[in-house]
C-alpha cells in the first residue's frame, strides 16, 4: 500500500518535492511563524511536540556532544559524567554512565538497523529527542506511536523541508542574508551554519554537525565534543565490533564538506564567544578548528 501512495505522490507532485514521498498522505504538519514544525498528525493521531522556540537559549550550562568514534573507549567516563550530555546515534550505549539530556537522530539507516538502541532512546522519559519527520515516521511504522515516551521536537534539513520544494544551494545563497542566523562560507555555498534551527539545520554529511548547531541554539556557552574522530573510517564505532559495522560515507565527504564545515562553525563560535573543545586527541579535526584537550585539563 505504501508503494501505491508513493506512486500517486510522484505523479501529482513536481520532482523538487520528491523527498516527501514517504510521508504522504499519512503525515500532516503545521508550522510556526518562525518556520519550524510545531504540530504533527500521523494517520489522524495528534503527536505531542516540544516547542522549539521555548528551547532557544534554555541551556546556559556546559554541554558535551557525545558521538560514536572509537576514541570514546579511552575517555574517562566518570569525569565525562560530570557534564550534561547531548548524544547522537549509538552513544546511548553509555546511558548507564552518562546522563543524556538531549538526543539527535537524523539517520534513517540507524533507525532501520539499530532497533534495540532506538527503542531504548525513545523510552527515556527524561530525554528531549531532536529528530527528523522521516526518522520519526519510520519509528512509528516499525514500533508504533505508543512506544515513544521521550519528549520530541522536530528538526529539518534547511534545503529539504517537509512538504516544501527542495531548494538549491544557489537559491539559498541569494536569500541567506534574509534568514537570521544563517551563515554561508564566503565563496562556498556548500558550507554553512545555522544559529536559529527553527529555520532548519545545515547538513554536512554527519550528525555531529547537526548536534553542534543544536547545542549552539540551546544556548551552551562551552561545548565539548567527544568521539568526533574522522579517522580510520572503516573502524568499528565504540559500541560495534568487526562483524557488526554500519557503513558510512564520511571518508568521501570529509575533505570537501565535513572539515570545511567545522572550520566555518569554529569561526562563528569564536565570534559569538562560544568555546568548543575537542576531546578526541587524534581527531582529524585539527586544533585550528577546535582546541584539543584531555578531560584532565577541564
Amino acid at each position: 500500500m505504501r508503494s501505491i501512495w508513493k506512486q500517486i505522490y510522484r505523479y501529482t507532485h513536481p520532482r523538487s518535492y520528491r523527498h516527501n514521498e514517504n510521508l504522504w498522505p499519512h503525515v500532516r504538519i503545521g508550522r510556526a511563524p518562525e518556520g519550524h514544525i510545531n504540530s504533527l498528525d500521523w494517520k489522524g493521531r495528534k503527536i505531542v511536540l516540544e516547542d522549539l522556540s521555548a528551547l532557544h537559549a534554555s541551556h546556559q550550562d556546559s554541554l558535551v556532544i557525545i558521538a560514536t568514534g572509537p576514541s570514546v573507549k579511552i575517555l574517562d567516563l566518570k569525569k565525562l559524567a560530570h557534564f550534561k550530555a547531548l548524544g547522537v546515534n549509538g552513544a546511548y550505549y553509555l546511558c548507564d554512565s552518562i546522563k543524556f539530556y538531549y538526543y539527535v537522530i537524523i539517520d534513517r539507516d540507524f533507525v532501520k538497523y539499530r532497533h534495540e538502541v532506538v527503542h531504548r532512546i525513545i523510552q527515556d522519559q527524561n530525554l528531549i529527542l531532536f529528530i527528523t519527520i522521516h526518522c520519526l515516521n519510520d519509528i512509528f511504522i516499525t514500533m508504533g506511536c505508543d512506544t515513544i515516551k521521550c519528549r520530541i521536537t522536530i528538526v529539518e534539513d534547511i534545503r529539504y523541508k517537509v512538504f516544501q520544494a527542495h531548494v538549491t544551494l544557489a537559491n539559498y545563497a541569494k536569500k541567506s542574508h534574509l534568514l537570521s542566523g544563517m551563515s554561508l562560507a564566503p565563496g562556498n555555498n556548500n558550507i554553512g551554519f545555522c544559529q536559529d534551527i527553527r529555520q532548519g539545520v545545515i547538513d554536512a554529511a554527519t550528525v555531529s554537525y547537526w548536534a553542534l548547531q543544536i547545542a549552539y541554539y540551546l544556548g551552551a556557552r562551552t561545548i565539548f565534543i567527544a568521539g568526533v574522530d574522522m579517522t580510520n573510517f572503516s573502524a568499528p564505532r565504540f559500541y560495534e565490533n568487526e562483524t557488526d559495522i554500519m557503513q558510512n560515507s564520511l571518508e568521501s565527504s570529509f575533505q570537501s564538506l565535513i572539515k570545511p564545515s567545522f572550520l566555518h562553525s569554529s569561526r562563528i563560535m569564536q565570534k559569538e564567544n562560544v568555546v568548543v573543545y575537542n576531546l578526541s586527541p587524534n581527531s582529524a579535526l585539527g586544533s585550528e578548528i577546535f582546541k584539543k584537550i584531555l578531560l584532565n585539563d577541564t
